[in-house]
């Protein structure tokens, strides 16, 4: 008896995803991703016609009504990100900020971008917490 696997299509979206995303890195051509901060944000991005989304750190913390300032904790943005991932088919480049204070941390945020489809991420090169 031959066993069929059920292949989670959330899987083959997210690889699909990322390879838009190296697609978009390598191009030849200038390209252009626009910012989101929420579900239906990031689904106008997508509909009007951008290959790729910028979750924006400062963007994010203002709809949670937080400052810009590692206020909201990585499992908050992760949530946004999870809602913003759901709703779209194209690429998302996160905003992370400082790393969330240790490499520890970064580790594990990475890890769960990943299960959650995100494409890349941005790092600076500054202290935690993050000051403007």
């Amino acid at each position: 008896m031959i066993e069929h696997k059920r292949v989670d299509s959330s899987f083959l979206m997210s690889d699909r995803k990322i390879t838009q995303f190296q697609s978009m890195l390598q191009s030849q051509e200038l390209e252009f991703i626009m910012e989101a901060h929420n579900g239906l944000s990031a689904r106008i991005v997508e509909e009007a016609g951008f290959k790729g989304i910028w979750a924006s750190g400062l963007s994010m913390s203002a709809a949670l009504g937080v400052r810009d300032s590692n206020e909201a904790s990585w499992t908050q943005v992760m949530d946004v990100l999870e809602f913003m991932a759901d709703a779209t088919s194209i690429p998302i480049l996160v905003d992370g900020d400082t790393g969330w204070g240790n490499f520890n941390n970064l580790r594990r945020a990475v890890q769960k971008l990943g299960q959650r489809g995100i494409a890349g991420i941005c790092i600076e090169d500054k202290l935690f917490p993050k000051t403007n």
